[in-house]
């Protein structure tokens, strides 16, 4: 979920820190429920609830299956709802995550490339409908390869969009509406101590995906190159670090073009704010627990697009700061829902809730 403030504006972020847990064996949580509350220009009121369920490990030191149900909506007539599973089988050698998202929503296109202002938008209506997904492996390597990863991942997607009546300079994105669907690979190292808030090891993956018009509407390819570290440092605080190069190729639609999807990659801003035919991501994070289930965070960001890669290193970065608290969820499991205060270019300020770490 996300609540972006990207003008001057009053914000009210409001997550009720009550969770609410079933103790199984006096030492497994079953579940979590987070009533959340949040107030922008755009959105006006929003008003939601989140859920999540954990299932015992098969075996003793096993990762923990969980079950997240997202659903709010607002007082402007937008609602959006998600079921995120993330189970594990075989003694954690195959694991399989699957999105389920429905959405209707109002949102803003700023145009094309790298420098939009903020003050200048075409404003349309969207409905999505879409299920995405990964099933992961390290079958068949030896133990001192265990943490190498390889999977499948696809993506079915259908998108509809109405446009509002608009005369001003920004170029109309196109008619992108019908189906986004694909097939695709990834292969990878991962080391961390925790999928959620890990202290130390790293995070590498390749990443291709594949929308051919065979069984797509659009014909396009995506490759993402991900990279992320994690570490002890000073004070019980751990630091965080990731690089993300994104690139995309063929007959892409407006809204998948390469960008920030302001949740985890550049928070506080429009997914696709800034946009092109590659992306590039840096990020640093400091993270720490205070006191009861409560966390902190401080974090600073930069991320620039450009539709080729010479294009893409000219281009001028764009800069976040920010802090956030965090609530923990389940303190076994190190989950926690956060709430994120960017200030975007030193310009504008934008506010993100969502649950688990931004990377």
């Amino acid at each position: 979920m996300k609540i972006s403030a990207l003008e001057f504006c009053t914000a009210l972020f409001c997550a009720t820190g009550i969770s609410l847990a079933q103790n199984i064996d006096d030492d497994f949580q079953r579940f979590a429920v987070v009533p959340v509350l949040g107030y922008t220009e755009e959105t006006h009121f929003e008003y939601g609830l989140m859920g999540n369920i954990f299932f015992k490990p098969s075996h003793k030191g096993g990762r923990t299956s969980e079950l997240d149900v997202i659903a709010y909506g607002t007082t402007e007539d937008q609602y959006s709802i998600s079921i995120s599973p993330l189970m594990f089988f075989l003694h954690d050698q195959l694991s399989a995550k699957i999105y389920l998202y429905y959405e209707t929503w109002t949102s803003n296109f700023y145009g094309f490339g790298n420098d939009p202002d903020m003050d200048e938008y075409r404003q349309f209506d969207r409905v999505t409908l879409y299920s995405q997904g990964y099933i992961e492996s390290n079958f068949l390597l030896p133990p001192a390869l265990s943490n190498i990863r390889y999977g499948l991942n696809y993506e079915i997607n259908h998108s509809e969009f109405d446009h509002m009546n608009y005369d001003g300079p920004i170029v109309f994105p196109g008619d992108v509406d019908g189906w986004r669907n694909s097939i695709g690979y990834h292969i990878g190292y991962d080391s961390r101590d925790n999928l959620n808030w890990s202290r130390h090891g790293f995070f590498l993956q390749w990443e291709q995906d594949f929308f051919e018009g065979a069984f797509s509407d659009f014909d396009y390819n995506v490759e993402k190159l991900d990279l992320r570290g994690f570490t002890e440092f000073i004070w019980n605080t751990s630091m965080a670090t990731g690089f993300l190069w994104q690139r995309v190729s063929g007959n892409v639609p407006f809204d998948m073009l390469a960008g920030p999807d302001g949740i985890k990659r550049f928070r506080g801003v429009k997914t696709n704010y800034f946009n092109g035919k590659q992306a590039l991501f840096l990020q640093a994070e400091f993270r720490k627990t205070l006191f009861w289930r409560l966390a902190g965070t401080i974090f600073f960001e930069g991320g620039k697009t450009g539709n080729y890669f010479s294009d893409l290193m000219r281009n001028k970065w764009h800069t976040g700061l920010g802090f956030g608290g965090q609530f923990a969820l389940n303190t076994s499991e190190r989950l926690f829902v956060r709430g994120d205060f960017s200030w975007i270019d030193f310009k504008h300020l934008g506010l993100t809730f969502y649950v688990r770490e931004a990377f």
